[in-house]
């Protein structure tokens, strides 16, 4: 079994908050968090005709903020976007059986403790980060062990999944890449992705490399950590790209979200030599080919 809720072949948006993404867009966020298929969504896009124009404000503001509201200069862009499907019709029926088989999966083990059993693939510092209007902050939050499959009971997940271990446990037990477990773990649903919490009873079965971090590296990492814009493939690989959910309290509502940091302070992706080694280009390739890649996207301007 696979989830079929992060697959990104079936939907493409060109959101401009997607373009990290490569506009591809997993079924959870397109159908669950957004619902935006298919009807759409719309967003406004703040304008000012000065800015535009490379004039200076003439109430000597440096960027758009509240107080621009009235100004004869300021209005909002509504921008329409319709995600469109990257496969016929006849694909799309056929995923969507292969999607109600998952959820009805998902819906019978979820919140349940289970047997597992597979090889850590790899293990990262878990991270939060909270936003506030005059700063934020970084707390560190055990660690994240990655599985490319697992099973789970008696179903063998051919997808990646992920499990939390706390700081003393993974000190404890000094996971590293390679490593084979069995475990008790309780199985969740995180935007999408399976996570595995609560492990107890952990049984490695076999040695694999040693580990990368400790819990003292991963601290010093937090320090020098620099935030990537987008989310290049072979920085999410990467044992030192780390993909932080995010708390932001600086609206009027809390939004949340995830941020691709660098644990190493590199700051420009393209001139890293661990990224080449990671990213997989002909990977990218096969999920576009044979796909018909499009969106709908209306803007229309609305004066303030």
């Amino acid at each position: 079994m696979k989830n079929a809720y992060k697959n990104l072949s079936i939907f493409k948006c060109v959101h401009e908050a997607h373009r990290g993404f490569e506009n591809q867009m997993s079924v959870h966020h397109i159908l669950n968090k957004k619902g935006c298929f298919p009807h759409g969504c719309f967003h406004f896009k703040t304008e000012c005709k000065l800015f535009k124009q490379g004039k200076p404000c003439y109430r000597g503001y440096k960027k758009m903020g509240r107080n621009c509201n009235g100004c004869r200069h300021f209005y909002d862009e509504k921008v329409y976007n319709r995600a469109e499907l990257q496969v016929s019709e006849e694909e799309y029926r056929d995923f969507q059986r292969e999607l109600d088989i998952f959820e009805d999966w998902v819906e019978e083990h979820q919140h349940r403790e289970h047997e597992i059993h597979g090889k850590v693939d790899g293990v990262k510092p878990l991270f939060r980060k909270r936003a506030f209007h005059k700063g934020e902050s970084f707390s560190f939050n055990g660690f994240l062990l990655i599985f490319r499959e697992l099973f789970i009971g008696r179903t063998h997940m051919e997808d990646f999944v992920y499990a939390r271990v706390s700081p003393k446990t993974y000190k404890s037990l000094r996971l590293g890449r390679g490593d084979v477990i069995s475990a008790n773990a309780t199985l969740t649903l995180d935007n999408g992705r399976l996570v595995m919490k609560r492990l107890r009873r952990i049984d490695i079965e076999e040695r694999g490399e040693e580990p990368v971090w400790s819990e003292s590296s991963a601290l010093v990492a937090r320090e020098g950590a620099t935030q990537i814009p987008y989310q290049p493939e072979g920085c999410v690989k990467c044992p030192f790209g780390a993909l932080i959910d995010v708390e932001d309290m600086k609206h009027e509502t809390t939004k949340h979200y995830r941020q691709l940091y660098c644990l190493q302070g590199v700051k420009d992706y393209r001139i890293c030599p661990v990224y080449h080694q990671y990213s997989d280009k002909q990977e990218i390739e096969s999920n576009k080919s044979g796909r018909v890649a499009s969106c709908i996207t209306t803007r229309v301007n609305v004066q303030k």
